[in-house]
């Protein structure tokens, strides 16, 4: 309790006030809008190649496994040509050349520290980049053999500021190339110095647009819309399609990712599985599984070792319920690699769909033993947590996974629905607020932000919370019924009766599933239509009112009511049920109102002042 007190409720301090103020003022209806975008470039296939060769050469000698593999991955899926020819290697490196190449092979055998000795006093563009890396690398290794899931915040790299002094001086004096300016820009996000970072990393590119590495680490710096159009102006190169691509995916906008992902296809990129794991990723955050899974399983029909993209596709399995897939994709991701993060994830899910979920949990945290950067274990994490009702823990795993990507909104959707549990409001008002940020058009995130208005009796705010929602497209269809409910607390009889009709109607043209509320709706317009002598109508209601054990009483006694008025011809409306609720009923909406299920889909800082005198806009 004491650790819940000191992490939980003693977070509220001055600087978070603060920062929360800010926040609310921060809110503008141009966040919601459109990108405006550069239009894609394009090249032919010949220069596209010839430009992989070029960065794949530079990465190679430069110890850049990671993005040499995504280059010759690409390399491998372009269109064959007789007439493409890999530029001549046979290149001199000065005197130091044999120094370099002792220190890529240190730098593949982890001996980062000898690699550092031995290029101490280099004098050339690569020696002088491989002396920074490796000591870079020294330092996360030291890193890493400290971290664990517990401290993984306060640990950091020791190597970071003697490195970002010393490049800065050197490029100062114009020393550092592309590479050397990415290091630079890597190293000033370590820092918690993103703006300078991105100013350093569009230089990069401006230098060479063809290194991906620069754009990858760019694109993890745009937390936002209007950082992305803030932007200083990058080339004009066919590069920035992936780059726009990645930036899409992460920011949920999904139709601009797939206008760029279709361009590259265009220029000759097609049966790329790189783009066809980012057509995943951007079905899925759109929810439309069935296509998301289809694409997962093409992708491992065609490279069944690959692993990148597993623990979204049993996340898929998951949701969809697909017990027997999961268990199939669980087995063959041990048989290919048991110790790669995505795989823990995996089996992680095999066991949480069968409700085992402690177990579970060990295999999240043998993901992030493996990794304490995974996103998907800390979220996945946080999920089990609250299924088990520790909501101390899932808290910490929200956000850790918040520390690792604050534009995952399913880490701030998550807390929010922890404190929803925990009935404390205010605070879940602002991880909603967050998650709906960072997803405006999801209703999801906008009903939950009318729910918590609701319980802080601000419905006038959960009111525009409900229309923006129907506005964007209820997922849930739960908006409308919702509206309804604001509308008659309200005392707006016109809009009550409005929106409790249209649901009605939905309800019967089958276009809506009828919910546990519709007595209500029923039982609300035979009243109305009663005291406006609209008999037949209200008649109507009033039956259908019997057909619901919640209301039945109250639907009885309304058709003798009515009854009643036509046989006199001048019966006078009887108030005396227009309120009465059942306490069967009773019952039943608070079971309903229980903040919905914590399964995928879910989304953590400290906790904000109250929220009565900000009036939230979209």
């Amino acid at each position: 309790k004491q650790w819940y007190q000191r992490r939980v409720r003693g977070a509220m301090g001055s600087r978070f006030c603060l920062r929360m103020l800010q926040f609310t003022q921060d809110i503008d209806e141009s966040y919601y809008g459109d990108l405006t975008l550069d239009p894609p470039a394009t090249a032919t296939i010949t220069q596209v190649r010839a430009d992989f060769y070029k960065a794949n050469s530079g990465c190679q000698m430069r110890g850049l496994l990671e993005y040499s593999n995504w280059i010759s991955e690409q390399l491998v899926y372009l269109p064959k040509s007789n007439k493409s020819r890999p530029p001549d290697r046979s290149v001199t490196w000065s005197t130091d050349y044999d120094v370099i190449i002792f220190a890529l092979q240190l730098m593949h055998t982890q001996e980062y520290g000898r690699a550092v000795a031995i290029l101490k006093g280099t004098e050339t563009q690569n020696g002088r980049f491989l002396y920074y890396y490796c000591k870079y690398l020294e330092g996360e290794k030291t890193r890493m053999n400290k971290v664990d899931v517990k401290n993984r915040r306060e640990v950091k790299n020791e190597e970071l500021t003697d490195l970002r002094i010393e490049m800065e001086q050197l490029r100062q004096a114009d020393k550092l190339d592309t590479y050397g300016l990415w290091l630079l820009g890597v190293i000033l996000s370590k820092s918690n110095m993103p703006d300078r970072a991105i100013t350093i990393l569009v230089d990069s590119l401006n230098a060479d647009p063809t290194f991906w590495g620069s754009w990858k680490t760019l694109a993890k710096l745009i937390k936002n819309k209007n950082q992305l159009q803030a932007l200083p102006t990058l080339p004009h190169h066919w590069m920035k399609n992936f780059f726009y691509v990645e930036v899409c995916q992460e920011m949920y906008y999904a139709n601009d990712a797939l206008s760029y992902i279709q361009a590259l296809e265009d220029m000759g990129l097609t049966n790329n599985p790189y783009l066809l794991a980012k057509r995943a990723e951007v079905h899925y955050a759109l929810r439309e599984y069935d296509i998301a899974r289809d694409t997962c399983k093409e992708l491992l029909a065609r490279d069944p070792d690959r692993l990148d993209i597993v623990d979204m596709y049993s996340n898929i399995l998951y949701v969809k319920d697909d017990k027997a897939a999961l268990n199939y994709l669980a087995h063959h991701t041990v048989e290919v690699d048991k110790y790669r993060p995505e795989t823990c994830c995996v089996v992680g899910n095999f066991y949480a769909i069968y409700g085992n979920h402690d177990k579970a949990i060990t295999y999240f945290q043998r993901a992030l033993r493996l990794d304490p950067d995974f996103l998907s274990a800390w979220t996945l994490m946080g999920h089990e947590y609250v299924e088990l009702k520790n909501f101390n823990m899932a808290i910490e795993c929200y956000r850790n996974a918040i520390d690792v990507n604050p534009r995952d909104y399913r880490a701030w959707y998550g807390i929010g629905q922890t404190y929803e549990l925990l009935k404390m409001h205010t605070y879940c008002l602002y991880y909603y607020m967050e998650a709906q940020r960072l997803r405006p058009t999801d209703s999801r995130m906008i009903v939950a932000l009318g729910e918590s208005y609701e319980k802080l009796h601000q419905p006038a705010k959960a009111k525009k919370c409900y229309m923006r929602a129907l506005n964007v497209g209820d997922q849930e269809d739960i908006a409308m019924i919702r509206l309804a409910k604001v509308c008659e607390k309200l005392h707006d009889e016109e809009g009550a009766v409005r929106w409790y009709s249209k649901y009605v109607d939905m309800v019967n043209s089958a276009e809506l599933e009828a919910g546990d509320d519709i007595c209500l709706a029923h039982r609300y317009l035979a009243h109305y239509y009663l005291r406006n002598d609209r008999l037949s109508e209200a008649d109507v209601h009033a039956h259908k009112c019997c057909e619901f054990k919640e209301t039945k009483n109250d639907g009885k006694a309304l058709v003798r009511q009515i009854a009643a008025h036509r046989n006199s011809g001048s019966g006078v409306y009887n108030p005396r049920f227009a309120h009465k609720t059942s306490n069967n009923l009773r019952v039943k909406l608070a079971l309903h109102n229980t903040p919905g299920s914590h399964k995928r889909g879910r989304s953590t800082p400290p906790p904000p002042p109250d929220h009565s005198d900000n009036d939230m806009s979209f």
